[in-house]
């Protein structure tokens, strides 16, 4: 396999997000920093308080650039309620996990010394063939006996170093970056299909790298092969690396290297283009002619009605 093009595959998906998300902030720095930061709240008062129309299409620009705070606050929101979400999901099912620990035999000792992983994996006694990588800051590999017992050692090795290269790049945080930036960029479908996109690109890339130390890529097909007739039982919600519900798209791209990414839905990316022209014609439009102020809202015409 390409080695160049596999990295690619991930790092201009991952690069795509960080753009958006930077034109992102961009927008948001300038609707803040726009002659006023008091500027649209001092407008929506003023409109608020005026008894005309033409006051309100006039502060139309303050009043376009306010309402664009709605959807980035709430994408703030959601971003941080992600990753909230995803951190608890995982404490729970590393906690389901954890008293099933077993210290590792001889044979894994001595396929962890292989492949780098020594102290990094962690051993569970249970029948269900699992394997992921764990952890933002020291990222683990579980492992559970099930899947020793279904894989024989050049399997089993391959599985190994799968994860070894998620552990070498610190995949689990790449991941959770990826997954909020998609709910912070809710309002652009084509986040969430770029988010599914790179979390491929990386189980990609670590096959990639799995065949080339284990000199070809049939020991990793045959073990994804058993794990899709297993059928493990998923980790639902959990800032995990080793999804199983693309085992079947990692074993097609072992078997034809040159096979492409899926492509992105093109519904998705045109209502994307429309939200990012939105927010350019909102943040071009001109301001109004004056700057706004309370002087523009008497008390006789904001509370008159209130003491009649």
């Amino acid at each position: 396999m390409n080695k160049r093009s596999l990295w690619g595959r991930a790092d201009v998906v991952l690069a795509l997000l960080l753009t958006v998300v930077t034109f992102i902030a961009f927008m948001a720095l300038a609707l803040m920093l726009l002659r006023s930061g008091m500027e649209p709240l001092l407008a929506l008062i003023v409109t608020a308080c005026s008894r005309t129309v033409n006051e309100t299409i006039a502060h139309r620009a303050e009043l376009g650039r306010l309402l664009l705070l709605l959807p980035l606050g709430f994408g703030l929101a959601s971003a941080a309620a992600e990753a909230l979400r995803l951190m608890l999901a995982t404490r729970r099912w590393i906690a389901a996990l954890a008293p099933l620990q077993c210290p590792p035999n001889r044979r894994l000792r001595r396929l962890m010394q292989r492949c780098d992983l020594t102290d990094t994996v962690v051993l569970v006694r249970t029948d269900h063939p699992l394997v992921f990588t764990h952890g933002v800051i020291n990222p683990r590999v579980w492992l559970s006996t099930g899947l020793m017992r279904a894989l024989n050692d050049d399997e089993l090795e391959a599985v190994l170093r799968h994860e070894a290269y998620h552990v070498k790049v610190h995949d689990p945080l790449r991941i959770l970056l990826v997954r909020c930036l998609s709910r912070m960029l809710f309002f652009a479908p084509a986040a969430r299909d770029l988010c599914e996109t790179y979390a491929l690109a990386k189980e990609i890339a670590a096959d990639s790298y799995a065949a080339r130390a284990m000199g070809g890529t049939l020991p990793l097909a045959r073990a994804l092969r058993k794990l899709i007739v297993a059928r493990p039982v998923p980790a639902l919600n959990a800032a995990l690396v080793g999804d199983v519900s693309i085992t079947e798209t990692r074993l097609l791209a072992l078997l034809d290297p040159a096979r492409p990414l899926p492509a992105l839905p093109m519904k998705h990316l045109s209502i994307s283009l429309l939200w990012s022209l939105i927010f350019i014609a909102v943040i071009a439009m001109p301001a109004a002619g004056h700057m706004p102020s309370f002087a523009e809202c008497p008390v006789s015409s904001a509370f008159g009605s209130m003491f009649v």
